[in-house]
């Protein structure tokens, strides 16, 4: 059995962490392309089309509505632009059934059973969508691609209307470090992940200095310490690999036949490697490790992993075992713990990562 995956940690409640909620959605805001003016004219006429009241408004009628309810007179070139901004499919529109009936003189649905907004929503519910902005604004930044962000904007203009989010006051702040070299491409890979299209590209190497030509089976973009991954079966190397988009240039999706990964290889990459690159023919092992009584209290604060155990001991230092790969990004921690922790099993282990620094 094979799969191929696109997708980012998996978390079940927004308390867990504030990590845990921007590796769930991916990514962040870049740019509104529609104002919320814009959206607040599409509901005014939304509202005119269905006035069974007043059928067929005119385009007077629909600028007197607006008039009437935003208490500004829009041109008549905007709600034109309005109209056909409102009919266009998605996802860039509304797919919304406008026409001008020629008998009535006036606009109306095709579709009486067409809704522009469709949501029914409780007051607790957009508190509930207004904690959320908050948290997506916080975390977002220029990481969600441009198809999400209008889907939230809808969203938004379908169940918040007129309610001033902008102005709730900032309690929420998280790292937002500045987009990183070859995220451009993040759009790129993240649709030759769900549609399996092997992609080509420049890598360049930061030890060899060299740039080498690359074709790559992708099946999972990760991030990790605010850095960014694409990881797939590697036709040049033969074997799955993970290159840094900060190295990535001039990709391009092939039309090429998809290698696919099979279903234990993308479970160890999106379950048991803490990191982005495992050691070379590491396997599924527990590895222990003796922490120092400072140290035990903070990886009880903040588990590396989810198979962290921990054994206290009467000096109030502990023993814990992991259940993962091995990775390079492992043993750096480790190493950046100071005499804190110690290695104990497996052995090889301990000895890789002393080599590391020498």
């Amino acid at each position: 059995m094979s799969v191929s995956i696109c997708e980012f940690y998996e978390t079940k409640e927004l308390s867990h962490s504030v990590f845990n909620i921007r590796s769930k959605i991916f990514l962040y805001i870049r740019k509104m392309k529609l104002g919320k003016s814009a959206f607040r004219r599409y509901k005014v006429i939304d509202g005119a089309l269905r006035n069974t009241m007043r059928p067929y408004p005119t385009m007077e009628d629909i600028i007197e509505a607006c008039v009437d309810k935003l208490d500004y007179r829009p041109s008549k070139e905007t709600i034109q632009k309005d109209i056909a901004n409102m009919k266009s499919p998605h996802p860039d529109g509304f797919d919304a059934p406008i026409q001008f009936n020629r008998t009535h003189l006036g606009y109306e649905y095709t579709d009486p059973n067409y809704s522009f907004s469709g949501i029914s929503i409780r007051p607790e519910d957009l508190e509930t969508l207004n904690e959320a902005v908050e948290v997506i604004r916080a975390i977002g930044g220029s990481k969600i691609s441009e198809k999400f962000n209008h889907a939230v904007t809808k969203l938004f203009s379908a169940a918040l209307e007129e309610r001033q989010l902008e102005k709730r006051q900032t309690i929420l702040q998280t790292m937002r470090p500045p987009v990183s070299r070859g995220f451009q491409y993040f759009d790129l890979f993240y649709k030759a992940c769900s549609e399996r299209l092997p992609v080509s590209f420049i890598h360049f190497s930061y030890k060899k200095r060299t740039f080498s030509s690359i074709i790559v089976h992708p099946f999972l973009i990760k991030e990790f310490e605010n850095r960014w991954y694409i990881i797939g079966y590697s036709e040049t190397h033969q074997s799955v690999r993970t290159f840094g988009l900060d190295r990535v240039s001039e990709p391009l999706l092939l039309k090429s036949p998809f290698i696919e990964t099979d279903v234990a290889t993308v479970h160890d990459y999106l379950h048991q490697v803490y990191g982005v690159f495992p050691i070379p023919d590491a396997q599924l092992e527990q590895i222990e490790i003796e922490v120092s009584e400072l140290g035990t209290h903070y990886l009880q604060a903040y588990p590396l992993h989810e198979s962290q155990v921990i054994h206290k001991e009467s000096e109030g230092t502990s023993l814990i075992t992991y259940q993962l790969i091995p990775s390079i990004e492992l043993c750096r921690y480790f190493l950046s713990q100071g005499y804190h922790v110690e290695i104990v099993r497996p052995k090889w282990l301990k000895k890789f990562t002393q080599d590391l620094v020498q």
